[in-house]
């Protein structure tokens, strides 16, 4: 996930925080996802900071972001020009609703989004995380099926390994079985293998034409997320 980086510059060391704030930062209220919650309290691990590519620890050190802020930061932390724009809306307008009332630089990201896509997909919901977005992709076709006269088709297809969120949808159609184990049976999911070019066809042999299956939606991650970065 992180990578540390040797040679570090003495701008750096600003980004240390005294014993006793580290001490404060490490009370039992905060219960960290995805983390062994004691191990970490044993050996702490603090980002101070960032910049660019790289996440600043409490001692100083420069750790490689590979997850770009857990896909958040793209086009890296700290970036000045992304500063004065964040600062400059806020300066003029900080939440703008969207249920009943707009805002121009929402139709206008969503015309930006639309003209980046394939033809056809041409409408643009926004929501507010990756899981959130699994969750309501789900209730959309689900919705679909029940106005075309079809409420019958529940079962949805994920993949094996596949990571979709964190919310009820998006753990159902994960194929993480870690994630999935203390919760029991959430939704009524099918997990294909990974190499699905073969499982997928197979599948769709089995079954009649397409209105009478009984699958909702087949949901999946691009490919390119699960190949190795080249050194």
């Amino acid at each position: 996930m992180f990578g540390l980086k040797s040679g570090l510059k003495d701008r750096t060391t600003s980004h240390t925080h005294p014993a006793d704030e580290q001490s404060t930062a490490l009370n039992q209220h905060f219960w960290m996802p995805f983390s062994a919650n004691r191990d970490f309290r044993a050996n702490p691990r603090m980002i101070a900071g960032a910049e660019g590519r790289y996440y600043i620890d409490d001692q100083g050190r420069k750790l490689f972001d590979s997850l770009s802020g857990l896909w958040t930061c793209g086009a890296g932390h700290n970036r000045e020009e992304i500063q004065k724009a964040v600062a400059a809306q806020l300066g003029t307008l900080d939440f703008a609703p969207g249920f009943q009332i707009g805002h121009p630089l929402a139709f206008k990201l969503a015309e930006k989004v639309a003209s980046l896509t394939p033809a056809g997909l041409d409408h643009v919901f926004f929501t507010n995380s990756g899981s959130e977005a699994a969750d309501t992709s789900v209730k959309m076709a689900k919705a679909y099926w029940r106005l075309k006269g079809k409420p019958e088709k529940t079962r949805m297809i994920g993949r094996a390994k596949g990571y979709h969120g964190v919310n009820i949808g998006g753990t159902s159609l994960g194929g993480i079985g870690g994630n999935r184990k203390h919760y029991g049976q959430l939704m009524d999911v099918t997990h294909l293998p990974i190499r699905c070019k073969r499982a997928m066809p197979i599948l769709v042999a089995k079954r009649k034409p397409a209105q009478s299956w009984p699958m909702r939606c087949w949901i999946k991650l691009p490919c390119t997320m699960r190949r190795p970065l080249p050194p």
